[in-house]
């Protein structure tokens, strides 16, 4: 597929069929996540894959039942790709030879937090290659407030220092998809609102 029209058909998919992703195409998007940019060459971010149904449903059983309620028909997709960023990893590069003349010795000494942005771009890279593969993919917080994702962490032994920016849920999208959406009230806005060329 031409890369315009994988960005064209960009879209978050809700609701999954629950048929097998086939295992190149599992590898392939694991294998994009791990080609994002990254600051510094650090490579700060890392992933939880929960694939097949017996993974996938103990990922749902640790989410609150309000949330499991709300994406029942998202419950059916057959992978999920959480991307972790590690602030100290990006710290720790910096305080390295080849970064000093930098002087960024903690996370408030960066004048962006990359470990985010680079974690949010490995995410984009698996969202364009699922439809790149003719799947959808769907992305979402692991919980609806900084306590539900203390206890996700805990859940899945994740070292500290590591914090899921969210999950992607992947499959192939079910007939349900094309239902209308509960709740969407914001319209696209026009591009001329958002680009502001030479200054604000």
């Amino acid at each position: 597929m031409e890369y315009a029209e994988v960005v064209r058909r960009r879209r978050m998919v809700r609701a999954f069929d629950a048929r097998p992703i086939p295992r190149e195409s599992v590898d392939r998007l694991l294998a994009y996540a791990q080609r994002g940019p990254s600051s510094g060459f650090t490579q700060g971010f890392e992933f939880l894959v929960f694939d097949g149904p017996e993974q996938t449903a103990a990922f749902w059983a640790s989410c609150e039942p309000r949330m499991r309620e709300f994406m029942t028909l998202t419950t059916s997709a057959p992978l999920i790709i959480i991307p972790f960023a590690h602030e100290k990893a990006y710290i720790d590069r910096y305080l390295q030879p080849d970064k000093a003349a930098t002087a960024r010795t903690a996370g408030a000494d960066f004048p962006a937090p990359y470990w985010y942005i680079d974690s949010a771009f490995a995410a984009m890279l698996v969202l364009l290659g699922a439809i790149d593969d003719g799947l959808g993919a769907f992305y979402f917080s692991v919980a609806a407030n900084r306590q539900g994702v203390d206890a996700f962490i805990e859940q899945f032994a994740v070292p500290e220092g590591y914090w899921p920016i969210g999950a992607i849920a992947i499959g192939y999208p079910s007939a349900d998809e094309a239902r209308p959406r509960r709740g969407l009230t914001n319209a696209k806005r026009p591009a001329d609102d958002r680009l502001h060329i030479g200054r604000w």
